[in-house]
């Protein structure tokens, strides 16, 4: 698979909930980052490996339903891509929606994803939260 079809069915399995797709398309070692502000984006992470990435993703869903997940743009080159991801997110707290918007830097390698950089509206997440 070429570099932008794992990005898409990567995208479309965790939007789906296809949890097991999604792990077939990792790297067993895969570096996945969420930078965020610490204050407003205590899901920060800096992680190795496919255990530590659904760890992470985990402790998000543990907060949040994510109701929508929508590839708005794709930028691809070699084996690097950018995304720009739209989500509609429920504060399992406080049942609040909002929308927000994501962007994902993969890198992929023999059809896996081997390094993920996630980057969050903070600020938008801890008006969901409040």
């Amino acid at each position: 698979m070429t570099t932008e079809e794992v990005v898409r069915k990567a995208i479309q399995s965790y939007k789906s909930g296809d949890a097991e797709t999604v792990s077939s398309l990792l790297h067993d070692e895969i570096r996945y980052c969420i930078h965020a502000n610490a204050e407003t984006g205590p899901y920060c992470a800096d992680c190795c490996g496919t255990n530590a990435f659904w760890e992470t993703i985990g402790r998000i869903q543990a907060d949040w339903s994510i109701d929508d997940y929508r590839l708005t743009d794709i930028i691809v080159s070699g084996e690097r891509a950018a995304t720009q991801i739209g989500v509609t997110i429920t504060s399992r707290h406080t049942g609040a929606t909002r929308e927000t918007e994501l962007a994902l830097f993969w890198t992929v390698k023999d059809g896996c994803v081997v390094e993920l950089h996630e980057y969050h509206d903070t600020a938008a997440a801890a008006r969901a939260k409040g």
